[in-house]
């Protein structure tokens, strides 16, 4: 079994802390300095912009426990990169769900180049959406690579 020199809860808390502060500042400065956001009252792109916020803030909770459970559940075996990505998305949601209930819809800033072709008002995104899909795809990577070395060790 392979030993980590890092607590997996040090990662993980720096991740979801690093996170959401990046998200809430960038979203801070987008207002601030007058910088074009779009409002998002539904989920990523725009999606279900009709249900209650409410039901999106409640999702939004489930979502954040479900993570947190997943990391405390998760075996030692898992590398820092695992605990890194499972912040990632944690401060992402936190970020998102803060949004959500302050002014009740989410604060994006960055529009995707060319996505105006495919969508009439474009796609735009935070710093949240950005962690939420680096650390989603951490985790991927992570587990792969574990199952790797999990098929590697079964040939010894």
């Amino acid at each position: 079994m392979k030993k980590y020199p890092v607590s997996r809860t040090a990662v993980f808390l720096t991740a979801a802390v690093f996170s959401f502060l990046v998200d809430h500042l960038t979203k801070i400065a987008a207002q601030r300095l007058a910088w074009k956001t779009s409002f998002n009252e539904g989920v990523s792109f725009g999606l279900f912009n009709s249900v209650d916020p409410a039901a999106l803030s409640a999702a939004n909770i489930v979502i954040l426990f479900v993570l947190l459970i997943l990391c405390i559940r998760s075996s030692g075996r898992r590398g820092p990169a695992f605990y890194l990505g499972c912040g990632m998305m944690f401060g992402g949601t936190a970020g998102n769900l803060a949004d959500r209930l302050a002014h009740g819809r989410v604060i994006d800033w960055l529009p995707l180049p060319f996505s105006e072709f495919f969508f009439r008002s474009g796609l735009w995104v935070n710093a949240a959406d950005i962690f939420l899909t680096a650390g989603s795809a951490t985790v991927i990577l992570a587990l792969w690579m574990a199952a790797g070395e999990d098929e590697g060790s079964d040939a010894d």
